[in-house]
């Protein structure tokens, strides 16, 4: 059996209406637009930066340079007589100073060395200078003076006088001085080092009438004298502890010789010249004559004595008695000479003094 689906009934039809007739809305009179021509725009103008100025930095002005004086002096060194150097009463010693000139003008021989207070030590109270000195160049300037007699510390203070009569010397005002200064002491023992005072003297040798001292190891082709400050090396190795005198003649075989003459001593009796000479250590082809003057005032030189010295790890001790000298002021000089060769010759005055006992 079939189910029967129910069919829904159609609606009814509906009658059409007829259509009411709309009234024509007619157009008005209607202004055609006017066309507006498009208005060209300008590209935006490129605005340049506004420019800041730098912040200003500050600077500093120049400094205004310092002028430098006419006259003006620096002191370099003691090339002679430390401060503090104790001389027996009595002695001469010179003094010797190296300065520069560090003014803006040029010294020359009518220029003066003037004492200006302490102690004068010196025999006159100015000297005349007999150099030229540029600006920026060094100079030695050497006094003699003698110790006073009586024992204490003296101080002797000196400067330059220029042509003009004015005086000067270093610092910032060149108001300043170089000086000389001592220790006056009882003259015992040893009163006076030869190897110590080295500098006091004039060297020179058969090639060069004017050594420089010290002088320079490097440079033996006329022959040099040096204080050795170092423990001098003997000539069988040993170091020493005392003051050494380290002479080499020129390289001149035959009359080859260094010498230095010293200031003059005032001699006592009792005194004596005192040394050990030698060759200087590990100097093996060194043969060598060691000799000893003196000579009083304006005289001429005598000799004390004489010495062959060849290496062989042996010295000689020498001591002479000075005592046929006493009161009066003595020059003494020693003397070095090659001995049949200029080779290794080094020879080496170990504390050569003069003893007072």
């Amino acid at each position: 059996m079939t189910a029967t689906v129910p069919v829904e009934s159609p609606p009814e039809p509906v009658e059409p209406v007829e259509p009411t007739e709309s009234p024509v809305v007619q157009p008005s009179n209607t202004v055609e637009p006017t066309a507006v021509p498009a208005t060209s725009v300008p590209p935006p103008t490129a605005v340049p930066p506004t420019a800041v100025p730098p912040t200003a930095v500050p600077t500093r002005p120049a400094p205004t340079a310092t002028p430098i004086p006419c006259y003006q002096l620096s002191f370099v060194a003691d090339v002679t007589i430390p401060d503090g150097t104790k001389i027996p009463g009595g002695n001469t010693f010179t003094k010797t100073w190296r300065i520069k000139n560090t003014g803006s003008c040029t010294w020359d021989e009518r220029f003066d060395v003037a004492f200006v207070r302490g102690t004068q030590l010196a025999a006159s109270a100015i000297y005349d200078f007999r150099k030229v000195v540029k600006p920026g160049e060094t100079v030695e300037i050497s006094i003699e003076m003698t110790a006073p007699t009586t024992n204490g510390v003296y101080t002797s203070e000196w400067q330059m006088v220029n042509p003009n009569g004015v005086k000067f010397g270093g610092g910032p005002k060149s108001d300043g001085t170089f000086w000389a200064k001592i220790e006056v002491v009882d003259g015992k023992g040893a009163i006076y080092n030869f190897a110590t005072s080295a500098c006091d003297a004039d060297w020179s040798s058969d090639l060069n009438s004017k050594l420089p001292c010290p002088g320079d190891r490097k440079k033996a082709g006329q022959g040099y004298v040096i204080y050795e400050k170092n423990p001098p090396i003997r000539e069988d190795g040993g170091k020493e502890n005392d003051p050494g005198l380290i002479t080499r003649p020129s390289p001149t075989v035959s009359g080859g010789y260094i010498q230095g003459i010293y200031p003059a001593i005032n001699i006592k009796s009792g005194d004596e010249f005192r040394a050990l000479i030698q060759c200087e250590g590990g100097a093996e082809k060194c043969s060598l004559k060691f000799e000893l003057y003196y000579k009083i005032g304006d005289g001429k030189f005598i000799e004390l004595g004489e010495w062959i010295e060849v290496y062989e790890k042996k010295w000689n001790t020498i001591s002479i008695d000075l005592s046929a000298l006493a009161g009066n002021k003595v020059t003494f000089s020693l003397v070095v000479w090659n001995h049949g060769t200029a080779e290794d010759n080094i020879g080496l005055w170990l504390d050569p003094i003069i003893y007072r006992p």
